[in-house]
């Protein structure tokens, strides 16, 4: 066996590590495709943060958070970078 035929051979490891490459990279896949929503409703934002339907009603009405309204007294369409800052700044609070 010369030296290039030792260069071509595939270990377990070779083997091991492209298997948990290739996990890793269909999870990330199917999480970014998961992740496509732009847009929660107050019930959805209050089921995803546990905070009161009302009180994030009221943070839409007063502009605590960035919410839109296709028309006035419809229903308000909370941004997703607002569910990333609320839970961002929860971990701030409890350090």
């Amino acid at each position: 066996m010369t030296t290039d035929d030792l260069n071509q051979l595939v270990t377990r490891r070779d083997l091991e590590q492209f298997y948990s490459k290739l996990i890793n990279d269909i999870a990330q896949t199917i999480s970014n495709s998961l992740n496509t929503k732009e847009f929660y409703s107050p019930k959805e934002f209050s089921e995803s943060t546990g905070m009161k339907y009302s009180t994030v009603v009221h943070y839409c009405n007063t502009g605590k958070l960035k919410a839109r309204q296709d028309s006035p007294g419809g229903t308000w369409s909370i941004h997703v970078s607002e569910l990333e800052r609320f839970a961002y700044e929860a971990s701030e609070n409890t350090r």
